[in-house]
């Protein structure tokens, strides 16, 4: 999968950033492969970001090499947002299932729609989570709605999806939003292009590969 997106950091007074970020997903067998490149601005220009399953790597133009993200560094925020890279994990194609275990299931209503309730468990020792609350949609079958829960059992964040369509007959998210309760600032993911069968090789998704930059 193929995605561009523009992200969008507003801080708790509403100042607001913009980037302009390119997504590739591929699965080969039970490996899960993202890359993440920064198109723009100019300070953010050419930054990559590299998983294959739950490890990860981070490129930094100014620095000139790449720089692996593991342990508790994966709590850490990603490029300044208000998702962390244990976030980004999660986000990924193979979504939840194979970060986290599910401790609770229900059939209930959102707001007049449909849902399935799920809280789920990390199974990272170190996540920064306790519990995620999710709700997806029925028919859909899409998230609309998660909750992050602190060690301390506190919301911590919670993402929400809008503007739901179909593209090539699957049902996608057009803009996220997630929300950090103790900084009052938010992250939207503005999604501009979506291609399900883009020709990517595999070689893209490798620390050599992140280093060429844009």
């Amino acid at each position: 999968k193929y995605m561009e997106e523009e992200m969008v950091l507003v801080t708790a007074s509403g100042a607001e950033r913009s980037r302009a970020v390119a997504v590739w997903n591929k699965n080969v067998g039970e490996e899960e492969m993202m890359l993440v490149r920064f198109l723009g601005p100019a300070n953010v220009k050419g930054t990559g970001f590299l998983m294959k399953n739950d490890e990860m790597w981070l490129y930094l133009p100014a620095l000139g090499k790449v720089k692996r993200i593991a342990g508790s560094a994966k709590q850490g925020s990603f490029m300044g947002s208000d998702l962390s890279y244990e976030d980004m994990e999660a986000l990924g194609s193979a979504g939840f299932s194979a970060t986290h275990q599910v401790k609770a299931f229900k059939e209930t209503k959102s707001e007049g729609t449909a849902v399935y309730q799920l809280d789920l468990v990390p199974l990272d020792p170190e996540s920064s989570y306790s519990k995620l609350e999710i709700l997806v949609h029925q028919e859909l079958y899409l998230p609309l709605q998660i909750i992050y829960y602190g060690r301390d059992g506190l919301a911590m964040k919670k993402l929400t999806t809008f503007e739901h369509q179909q593209v090539d007959g699957r049902w996608v998210a057009g803009r996220l939003q997630m929300e950090d309760f103790k900084k009052g600032s938010k992250t939207v993911l503005k999604v501009n292009k979506v291609d399900f069968n883009p020709a990517v090789d595999d070689s893209v998704f490798s620390t050599r590969y992140l280093e060429r930059g844009i």
